[in-house]
């Protein structure tokens, strides 16, 4: 990792991904840039430029005060930071544009883990659009030895989620390797919950076919990972609920898995799976986007 993005959150107790992006940095040796942002509607103001650019200055400054003051608790002067505050009213637009400009490895950002139909959250946009991966902190620490979860899609034959899988793998190694834990996969097999209860499959019978005719690839992610077989995890059951499952199971740091990155009616309606995952997941979320090329 070369750098990360820090997204600071005034309106959170804990700032949690400022302590988890410290960590991170010095176990990676990556430089850290960190924001604060600020917005205010000024239509109260007076409509003179000179009103409004000294008020939204005023505004910046003391942002950038709590900003420093935060830092200063934190305690990196060893690493590489560069700290600033950015006036934005649409976070997430700013973020994304940033991370194609400056080339950021990682967005690290506390997870708000709701979302309803009308309203979408900064996080759902990041998982959605943001170029770079994106970290979702929870409020558990790290613990030592504790490993990281990759969450992959074995059933698919598209060279596009074959590729996806690879970066998720890639990340979540280089991730254990600086960490100094352990990697574990998972592949959720799905079955069709309405034919399970009408009868029409045999659900056990279906999971074991299907781990079948998965061994092959099983065998071949295992010896180049060199994985044992109780790093690998293939569990029966809705992608949303086998991953959380298994994190908790063996009890994971952080989970990394890929995004298709829906976009409009069709996310709202038919969701990302990492997005569905967040809303049950107790622990950290890293999200990865299918490289463009792909």
């Amino acid at each position: 990792m070369d750098k990360l993005l820090i997204i600071m959150d005034p309106k959170h107790k804990h700032q949690t991904a400022l302590s988890r992006g410290i960590e991170l940095a010095r176990a990676t040796g990556a430089s850290l840039e960190i924001v604060a942002f600020v917005h205010e509607y000024l239509d109260a103001l007076p409509a003179d430029p000179v009103v409004q650019n000294n008020a939204r200055t005023a505004l910046i400054e003391l942002r950038q005060e709590w900003l420093e003051k935060m830092l200063a608790l934190a305690d990196c002067d060893d690493l590489n930071v560069v700290a600033h505050t950015v006036w934005a009213k649409q976070i997430h637009q700013w973020i994304n544009e940033h991370c194609e400009r400056e080339n950021i490895s990682t967005v690290v950002k506390t997870g708000h883990r709701s979302e309803t139909f009308l309203y979408t959250p900064t996080d759902w946009h990041l998982i959605r659009e943001c170029p770079a991966p994106v970290m979702l902190v929870a409020d558990n620490k790290w613990k030592k030895a504790h490993p990281i979860l990759a969450a992959i899609d074995l059933s698919s034959e598209k060279p596009v989620k074959r590729a996806l899988n690879n970066r998720i793998i890639d990340h979540a190694w280089r991730l254990t390797k600086a960490m100094d834990t352990d990697l574990h996969l998972v592949h959720a097999l799905h079955t069709s919950v309405v034919l399970a209860d009408l009868d029409i499959i045999d659900t056990a019978a279906h999971t074991r076919k299907r781990e079948e005719e998965l061994k092959p690839r099983i065998e071949h992610l295992r010896n180049t990972w060199h994985l044992n077989p109780e790093q690998v995890h293939i569990v029966a059951g809705p992608a949303q609920k086998v991953i959380p499952s298994v994190a908790n199971k063996i009890k994971a740091d952080m989970v990394v898995m890929g995004t298709t990155g829906k976009t409009g009616l069709a996310a709202k309606v038919v969701g990302n799976t990492a997005e569905k995952v967040l809303t049950h997941l107790r622990t950290d979320l890293v999200a990865i986007k299918p490289a463009e090329k792909e």
